[in-house]
């Protein structure tokens, strides 16, 4: 694996530190891209938000995805090998296009989840955890940062004024959306406040910050997301106690999933309540209860990848009829994927997704870069149980959880050799406060 940015310079060329400046500088401006903030709300429009202008701007990002997966490109076919169910969704999702009822979208957004999942690929053969997550830490730090300067110095602009009036968007159409991205990266920021000491302050003032946006945006499920992230990394931190402690950890984790399940399963009403939400999830049931319907009548290879909610969509304008309302999209990710490549597109989904998870919990008790696949994992189910963020093109919660879900398939030989384990972290923290208290100068390997 390439050593990180911040690994010692001295014996390195100039050129070569300056490629690796500008190729951190790239990632991170792709990345910024992904997030979808600011550029949607100025370039299009909610009803419309796949404009022209839009569609050009990300053909370089797409080009730049291509040259950085033939450059890696054994890396690349090796974690690729690693990671069948997600080649399996991927394939279908191209191949979809053959019986989509919009083939000509289908085959546009197909290029573009491709593009979407290669980046995710790279980013994980590429850079060691260290590097990645610092990456994605200074893509949400910014975010973070206009977010909250949009909500003060431009209202109009930051904070919705229709519907939940007073709950702040940031750059976003939304307050879900901009709540459960600050609700990921303060998780993010959490755990790189925990492990990556040098950085700490940084990483603590991030943690603060997007809490308070989860809070202004009003949105219950990012709440519930915040305290879920803040809770793994609790519960790792018990569990690293002995093994009495993992154990009893462990089964009370499982009896409280049983629990939460059985109270959603006989009284869900209880939950709701503790949520200040009503028992249809602000309608969301009434359109799940019409997508069944439309699934039920193509309901092995769906409707085409990215196909069913087009404007001239007769399935579309059906579930909208029921609804009687203009839909968007299914507000779930698992829905959302069986409407474009079916059923089977969603059991392939749903197994890659407890393969990823299998990996990461068997790396967590080895790492603590398991731990934060754990809470990238949990996250990442949560919210796809109320928003439409699986498998869905220029999104930076794809481009993560793939990047992610390929790191922790890797070897864990190769996951050895990484100069970034977050328990390496920590010690590389412990080993420089030890050495700046000397005399001599203390170089970063």
């Amino acid at each position: 694996m390439p050593a990180s940015l911040t690994a010692s310079q001295g014996s390195r060329h100039p050129l070569h530190t300056l490629a690796l400046v500008c190729e951190l500088a790239i990632a991170f401006a792709c990345l910024v891209l992904f997030t979808e903030g600011l550029l949607p709300r100025l370039f299009a429009s909610e009803e419309n938000p796949d404009s022209g202008f839009l569609r050009l701007l990300w053909l370089p990002v797409y080009g730049l995805v291509g040259l950085g997966a033939l450059w890696k490109l054994p890396d690349m076919f090796r974690a690729a090998i690693r990671m069948p169910f997600l080649l399996f969704i991927l394939g279908l999702a191209c191949a979809s296009v053959m019986w989509s009822i919009n083939p000509e979208v289908t085959q546009r957004r197909a290029i573009a989840i491709a593009a979407t999942t290669l980046a995710g690929f790279y980013l994980a053969v590429r850079y060691d955890w260290r590097t990645l997550l610092r990456l994605l830490g200074a893509v949400w730090l910014l975010l973070a940062f206009i977010s909250l300067a949009a909500g003060i110095v431009a209202p109009g602009f930051g904070v919705m004024d229709e519907i939940h009036v007073g709950a702040w968007r940031g750059l976003w159409w939304e307050k879900n959306t901009m709540g459960g991205h600050m609700a990921r990266a303060a998780f993010l920021f959490a755990f790189l406040f925990l492990m990556d000491r040098r950085w700490r302050l940084i990483w603590g003032g991030g943690v603060m910050l997007c809490a308070v946006l989860v809070l202004l945006s009003t949105s219950k499920t990012a709440l519930l997301g915040l305290l879920l992230g803040f809770g793994v990394l609790a519960m790792a931190a018990w569990m690293r106690r002995g093994p009495v402690t993992t154990i009893s950890t462990v089964w009370l984790g499982v009896i409280s999933v049983g629990a939460f399940a059985g109270v959603m399963m006989f009284a869900p009403e209880l939950v709701f309540q503790l949520l200040g939400r009503d028992a249809t999830l602000t309608g969301r049931t009434d359109i799940w209860a019409a997508l069944f319907d439309a699934i039920a009548e193509r309901p092995w290879l769906g409707y085409g990848y990215a196909a069913f909610w087009g404007a001239e969509s007769q399935p579309a304008y059906m579930v909208r009829l029921a609804t009687e309302w203009l839909v968007p999209t299914a507000h779930n990710g698992w829905l959302e994927t069986a409407l474009s490549i079916g059923l089977l597109g969603m059991f392939g989904l749903a197994i890659c997704y407890l393969v990823m998870m299998g990996r990461a919990v068997m790396l967590a008790f080895r790492s603590w870069s398991g731990v934060f696949a754990c809470g990238v994992g949990l996250q990442f189910l949560l919210f796809s149980l109320s928003e439409s963020i699986a498998l869905q093109q220029n999104a930076i919660v794809w481009v993560t959880f793939v990047a992610v879900a390929v790191k922790v398939a890797m070897p864990q030989r190769a996951v050895s050799r990484e100069k970034t384990p977050a328990r390496d972290l920590a010690v590389r923290g412990e080993r420089l406060a030890r050495m700046a208290a000397r005399p001599s100068i203390v170089r970063i390997r």
